[in-house]
């Protein structure tokens, strides 16, 4: 659901302006709403900004160390912090030798076909000539055939696919049918010398700034913290607008109706004027989601389309339901459910310091895994075994009970399908009785009265009768009444209805079977996840030789290889397809138009 929201008008004298603001965000309740602010324009926001930039590159920095070495920071958190100007300096002179690392490897690279050589002096001698030494690459084909016959040229290197050589020039250079190289002014064993040092520095630096980055990293984060605090709060500031001839602070906002209370007790002093009101339905008003532990953890998924606009309904808990049946029939393997299960688990329990939003994500991914695990038994699929064929009393009484052939799971589908789509023209109705009034719903209200009438007739042949007689009032109805204005004029508008009714007739009645097939990827991706398992059992068990030790080793090798590729597959269009029936087929027809603008309050 949407938590209703009270707008919030604050008149502030200057001088107390900015200790105003520090209570404020220390409340942390405000969705603030301000004028345009440039941060390049302004001296001090973009010292913030660069200071950000700074800091963030470093924190990325310390935690690459941290993962590279498999440690994490330290748990004490916040220390006695050093200066982050130099550890910035020291930082960037880690770089600086990674970098200088990765041009000599390059350059050794470049050097191995040639041989350890002293350029200089193979310059000198040649000059001394009045000649000079280049240096070529050919394909071995074009230099055995074309170049090696037609000009003065040695090879030093010859392979498979390319061939290195030189040519020596007086005066003139021939064009040759070859790349011409640069090589380093360096010996390759001089080079190699160098370069053994340097590795060994950054070696030595980069373990001491595992060491820093352990202590410092927290005190990096706090300083990030500090300086968004203090650039939210400027940017604030600066975009206030003004009045009484600059003396007033005039700032507007949104704050959550349930956040009312706690703001009336912190300004109870008297300290600034305000006034709370409702909104009006010209309001850009944000959108703060208030839903139950479950359906929140399908708000991340609302946000992947877009929030819903304040006068609308919030559809999280609505598709929840139908995506959680919908991953476990994509997926459909108790064995995959059951691993996902177990990995989470597994990951909740060893991962320290897990933010709010992965904890959350690791919730929602367990949720599915659930859901496998429970719509896995309707085909009795395990690991793309058949639990059904095992002969175990307890897996034979729960096929009994839930086992489905392929034709019922697609018909299982196309029924889910029609089910969702009917739940979504209701909420449709609902919208538009909440939003603009009953009579504006009459029209879905009858295509769907229409809809429900014909299936009825099609699986309940006894009451066609009653049924066609609803149908066709449902279609009086849809065909009479497309404008909700039709009753002030009623012969006038009666052609435009009829018009528009015949035009609302073919799109529902293609929308309609579009959107019902399209439900059929829900038994496609189940059937075609359960057939690839079992291919891998049985390559599995067909290349296992007939030996005691390398038999069992061959058949868990492609066993945990084949099975890890399909999970993966499985998992990744379990939770794309279902977010794709939500996204077009679920949100269409509940005509949801969404927009809203994100809830986010001025705080620390």
């Amino acid at each position: 659901m949407i938590e209703k929201m009270k707008k919030l008008t604050f008149l502030v004298y200057h001088r107390e302006y900015e200790d105003f603001l520090h209570r404020l965000q220390d409340l942390g309740v405000m969705h603030v709403v301000t004028g345009e602010v440039n941060p390049q324009q302004s001296e001090t926001l973009s010292g913030y900004l660069d200071e950000i930039r700074r800091l963030t590159a470093l924190e990325k920095e310390m935690t690459g160390l941290l993962e590279q070495a498999k440690v994490s920071k330290d748990s004490e958190g916040l220390k006695d912090p050093k200066d982050l100007t130099s550890l910035t300096t020291r930082f960037d002179h880690l770089s600086e030798l990674r970098r200088r690392d990765a041009e000599q490897k390059a350059q050794l690279t470049q050097l191995e076909p040639w041989g350890d050589f002293d350029p200089e002096q193979v310059k000198a001698q040649l000059s001394a000539a009045g000649c000079e030494l280049l240096f070529y690459v050919a394909p071995s084909k074009t230099f055995r055939k074309q170049i090696q016959t037609e000009y003065p040229v040695m090879a030093v290197s010859e392979g498979k696919k390319d061939t290195y050589f030189v040519l020596v020039s007086q005066g003139a250079v021939p064009e040759i049918p070859a790349t011409r190289l640069t090589l380093p002014e360096v010996s390759q064993s001089r080079l190699q010398a160098e370069h053994t040092a340097l590795a060994a520095e950054l070696k030595q630096e980069t373990e001491a700034l595992t060491q820093v980055s352990q202590s410092e990293l927290p005190n990096v984060e706090e300083a990030l913290r500090v300086l968004n605090a203090k650039m939210q709060f400027d940017t604030v500031r600066e975009g206030t607008d003004t009045a009484a001839g600059d003396h007033l602070m005039v700032l507007n906002g949104w704050i959550p109706a349930a956040k009312q209370p706690a703001l009336e007790t912190a300004f109870s002093d008297d300290a600034a004027w305000y006034q709370i009101s409702d909104p009006t339905p010209d309001d850009d008003i944000p959108i703060c989601l208030k839903n139950n532990r479950f359906f929140r953890l399908f708000e991340m998924i609302t946000s992947l389309y877009m929030l819903p606009k304040y006068n609308e309904l919030d559809l999280t808990p609505f598709f929840a339901p139908f995506y959680t049946v919908f991953f476990g029939l994509c997926l459909g393997d108790s064995g995959y459910g059951l691993f996902i299960v177990v990995a989470v688990l597994l990951a909740k329990m060893f991962i320290k310091n897990m933010s709010q939003g992965v904890r959350s994500a690791l919730n929602l991914l367990m949720t599915m895994g659930l859901s496998a695990f429970v719509f896995g038994f309707l085909s009795g699929a395990f690991f793309g075994f058949n639990l059904y064929d095992l002969h175990v009393p307890l897996f034979d009484k729960i096929g009994s009970k839930v086992s489905l052939d392929n034709s019922q799971m697609f018909n299982l589908s196309l029924i889910l399908g029609f089910i969702q789509i009917i739940f979504a023209m209701c909420l449709h109705v609902w919208n538009k009785v909440i939003q603009l009034g009953f009579r504006y719903s009459l029209s879905t209200l009858a295509w769907m009265v229409v809809i429900l009438a014909l299936a009825a007739g099609m699986f309940l042949p006894q009451y066609a009768p009653v049924t066609k007689w609803v149908a066709i009032a449902g279609l009086v109805v849809a065909f009479c009444y497309n404008s909700p204005d039709a009753y002030k004029k009623p012969l006038t508008a009666l052609p435009l209805n009829i018009g528009l009714g015949l035009w609302d007739a073919y799109n529902m009645a293609t929308g309609m079977l579009g959107d019902m097939l399209s439900y059929i990827r829900l038994f496609a991706l189940g059937l075609s996840g359960g057939i690839v398992a079992s291919v891998f059992n049985s390559l599995a068990s067909g290349f296992a030789p007939d030996h005691a030790i390398l038999g069992p080793l061959v058949f868990l090798l492609i066993f945990v290889f084949g099975h890890a590729l399909n999970m993966f597959m499985n998992v990744l269009g379990a939770f794309v397809h279902p977010m794709r029936l939500t996204f077009v087929e679920f949100f269409k027809n509940s005509g949801y138009e969404g927009g809203g603008l994100t809830y986010n309050p001025f705080r620390n």
